[in-house]
């Protein structure tokens, strides 16, 4: 027996999840993934039971553990839950999914539909509020997208840690670790923020847990693999896009591997470093962070504007202290996340050849 749902741009509304904010962030998890199942039994007859609703290992992000049953099959499922995601932390949530055994599941107020044919395209489940699921393992074949919410979402309370200010430190402390026991000012120089923001966001990752302090100036993060998936996830909707200068073009080619790039205080970043790094990627996107006036840049390659080119210049947000050892490129921390928000499968798999060859060894555990 085989079941098969397929339903597109369905005119079925279901009332969108209507949470107060002052319930804590685990409490709309839960009740989301709550609204998630009944809607999902409702239109399809099919039950997500929930096994465990908490960490399921140390350092992870994962939100729980459940089973789909239905139809004389037991698909054991590794659920991670967001509210109202976007796609440019898709490539994130896919990367978390596969570090742990058994099929990935998404679970989200809302997913539109060209998000659904991303998730698709990832082989990531997902599963929303409003009816929106994918589910493909035979007998069980379920693609529903285009239900829409009646009311508006509530919007995540962001944390200022996640914000650009609390994201430029947190990558700070992960480029150079023993910045985390510099004074404020220290710390406010080689992230390039303002000093009074500095107390604000250290605050901020003590109450989250990934900050201890003992006694003054006795410093260390905790859980950096969970911070660190928390980063890659908030850098490219928070910080990212101030960052951009614009789109461009270009009629050279291989113009990024040209020396002049050095004079110039520019760094390559996401796929073309990525390539510089792996020898396994084929770059489209040349990304490229500039810490000198774009014009430089535009006359020494000939670029010009095209917001569909495929050449990307966005300013640095770091100081000399986060420089990488290598500086034809930032820092492997930015290629990973620049890799891992553009969804692409084949990008998504250089991060984790890149995440374990330069990365691990940053986030390990003291």
């Amino acid at each position: 027996m085989r079941v098969f749902i397929i339903i597109e741009h369905k005119r079925i509304m279901y009332k969108a999840l209507n949470i107060e904010d002052k319930t804590t962030q685990e409490t709309r998890e839960v009740e989301l993934l709550d609204k998630a199942r009944e809607v999902l039994y409702a239109t399809t007859g099919i039950r997500l039971v929930v096994e465990q609703f908490e960490p399921i290992a140390k350092d992870t992000r994962i939100d729980a553990l459940g089973r789909i049953i239905a139809y004389g099959v037991d698909i054991p499922l590794v659920i991670e839950i967001k509210l109202r995601p976007t796609k440019t932390i898709l490539g994130g949530v896919a990367q978390q999914l596969r570090q742990y055994p058994g099929q990935g599941m998404l679970v989200a107020d809302y997913i539109n539909p060209l998000m659904a044919e991303r998730l698709k395209e990832l082989n990531i489940w997902f599963l929303d509020a409003v009816g929106n699921a994918y589910i493909n393992q035979p007998p069980i074949c379920i693609y529903i997208k285009g239900n829409k919410p009646t009311e508006k979402f509530e919007k995540e309370v962001k944390n200022r840690a996640f914000q650009p200010t609390g994201l430029k430190i947190i990558f700070t402390f992960f480029c150079n670790p023993n910045l985390v026991n510099a004074p404020y000012r220290d710390i406010a120089h080689a992230a390039n923020v303002a000093l009074g923001t500095v107390g604000w966001v250290m605050r901020d990752l003590k109450e989250l847990g990934y900050l201890i302090e003992p006694k003054k100036r006795d410093r260390y993060l905790t859980r950096k693999k969970e911070l660190l998936d928390r980063w890659v996830t908030a850098y490219p909707e928070q910080l990212r896009p101030k960052l951009v200068i614009g789109k461009y073009t270009t009629n050279e080619t291989a113009w990024w591997k040209n020396k002049k790039l050095q004079n110039l205080n520019a760094y390559m970043g996401g796929e073309i470093a990525a390539e510089y790094l792996t020898h396994y990627l084929k770059p489209y996107r040349k990304t490229i962070y500039v810490r000198g006036p774009a014009r430089e840049m535009e006359v020494a390659f000939k670029l010009w504007k095209q917001p569909e080119g495929d050449v990307e210049l966005l300013k640095t947000f770091w100081n000399e202290e986060c420089e990488w050892q290598d500086n034809k490129i930032v820092h492997p921390i930015l290629i990973y996340a620049d890799l891992l928000a553009t969804g692409d499968p084949r990008n998504i798999e250089t991060a984790e050849i890149i995440y374990e060859r330069e990365i691990a060894e940053y986030i390990r555990e003291d």
